[in-house]
């Protein structure tokens, strides 16, 4: 399901650190995606529910140029508007399993951004879009001729943090946090908490 507006509004007018100070303070499991490079504009922030797909390499009965992922079809209309597509190849850098025309397919529908545990093509591109996509690396060379997706809003583990279908999923340039929706409002409230005190004590040392 996805965001409200105002909830959504909420979480763009936080910052990855108030969020995870927050849940840092109310004892949760850490939740932080490490080692992504953020491709979008500068200053921008992402937030919507997760919409998993799983890719693995392909298996040996099948052949190079089997068109065995679906990730055009995902970024194509079955990711919805307010969610955010986490696409997990595994880590892997060797072949790009996203690119610039999933972008241009998946923003029309209101996909909010792309989280990518393996490579992009078209980095360049990318960053004109005002797409935010967050990935492990970067490769000129087409997911088609070594993986296959082989599941769609299954759980994902992505460097020991499990990412469910229909998690919030936050990034900016900073980092990338998954929030349980379940605890959403309290995450929120702690947020915006520290927010206003590190805003107050900023403005101590405006001159």
């Amino acid at each position: 399901m996805a965001l409200s507006d105002k909830d959504h509004e909420t979480f763009l007018g936080l910052q990855s650190g108030h969020i995870s100070d927050a849940m840092e303070g109310m004892g949760l499991t850490r939740s932080v995606l490490h080692g992504y490079t953020y491709l979008g504009t500068p200053g921008g922030r992402m937030v919507g529910t997760a919409y998993t797909v799983r890719q693995a390499p392909k298996h040996a009965t099948a052949s190079r140029t089997d068109p065995l992922v679906s990730h055009a079809k995902v970024s194509g209309g079955l990711a919805s508007s307010g969610e955010v597509i986490v696409v997990d190849a595994g880590g892997a850098v060797d072949s790009g399993t996203w690119g610039e025309n999933h972008c241009m397919r998946a923003k029309p529908n209101g996909v909010q951004g792309a989280v990518i545990n393996g490579a992009t093509r078209d980095a360049h591109e990318i960053k004109s879009l005002d797409f935010p996509v967050f990935c492990k690396g970067f490769s000129p060379v087409k997911s088609l001729w070594d993986l296959e997706t082989v599941g769609h809003n299954e759980p994902l583990s992505l460097g020991g943090v499990q990412v469910r279908a229909g998690d919030i999923v936050f990034g900016d340039e900073t980092g990338i946090i998954i929030v349980p929706p379940e605890l959403m409002e309290k995450i929120l409230a702690a947020s915006q908490k520290i927010r206003d005190e590190e805003a107050a004590y900023a403005e101590q040392f405006k001159v």
